[in-house]
């Protein structure tokens, strides 16, 4: 059910490349949950939606009213306030990182994750890419205490972890930590 909101919610929608419809994008996310063992369906259900209430008409009473209380806060704390000016906006959005649930934190691993991988499709050029990859390194160091304080509950942390190395790699980042 909520892979159809998803994709109905962000219908129109593309990645940076202006060819991949966005919902992709979303696939990935649940993709990596679930290579990382993720059984849980609100945080599988919270991949699917983690960018509604950011990028669609959607906003935390929709999502609450179709998926529960839970599953809107998790998509709640991945969901950055765009009309604050953009340096306020990024000082809040680390700031809401850093105190969101492990469950948030998760998704957003794998949201971190997709993006980068990603950044091989996109038509930036390399230096953007680097650029790129420092926001979301910047956004992993927030979350990344509540990764591996729970990484008991994230069975193949190592797997994803080694996947997000080998793209850092690439980008000439150092190495991350998590399992």
């Amino acid at each position: 059910m909520s892979k159809q909101y998803a994709i109905k919610q962000h219908k129109g929608q593309y990645r940076k490349n202006n060819k991949t419809p966005y919902w992709h994008h979303l696939q990935d996310v649940v993709k990596n949950l679930e290579m990382m063992g993720i059984e849980d369906e609100s945080i599988l259900c919270s991949g699917w939606l983690h960018d509604s209430i950011e990028d669609t008409s959607s906003d935390f009473d929709d999502v609450s009213k179709h998926f529960g209380k839970k599953i809107a806060q998790i998509v709640s704390d991945l969901t950055k306030e765009t009309r604050l000016p953009k340096n306020q906006q990024e000082k809040n959005y680390l700031k809401q990182l850093s105190n969101s649930s492990w469950q948030s934190k998760v998704v957003k691993f794998a949201d971190i994750l997709a993006n980068v991988s990603d950044l091989k499709n996109s038509e930036l050029n390399r230096m953007q890419k680097i650029v790129q990859v420092k926001y979301k390194i910047k956004y992993l160091n927030e979350i990344k205490s509540g990764i591996i304080q729970n990484k008991k509950r994230i069975p193949n942390l190592s797997q994803a972890e080694i996947m997000l190395n080998s793209v850092l790699k690439e980008y000439g980042q150092r190495k991350i930590t998590l399992s």
